[in-house]
């Protein structure tokens, strides 16, 4: 008797750990890359505005910088998906 699972494995080459999974598991033209670049930037940006405001409001260093550095993460994250079709 076989036992097969009922998981499915999705490979891609960047590996299941990269930022760019979902990305890669979609096989998204470069339109569709700019449209969800534009919309992870547009985040950063309001997350920025809110919690770095709220920091700022409430003299709160801690939320200043970790707002800082949220919105570092996702524009990078922003700029790895736009490249993400030029290693090709």
């Amino acid at each position: 008797m076989q036992h097969f699972s009922t998981q499915r494995v999705i490979l891609t080459r960047t590996g299941n750990r990269s930022p760019l999974f979902l990305v890669e598991v979609f096989n998204l033209n470069s339109e569709q890359r700019k449209y969800i670049a534009e919309i992870v930037k547009i985040v950063a940006i309001a997350q920025f505005g809110l919690i770095g405001y709220t920091g700022l409001i409430e003299r709160n260093l801690l939320f200043m910088i970790g707002s800082a550095l949220i919105f570092v993460n996702l524009v990078a994250y922003g700029l790895m998906i736009l490249n993400g079709e030029q290693s090709e």
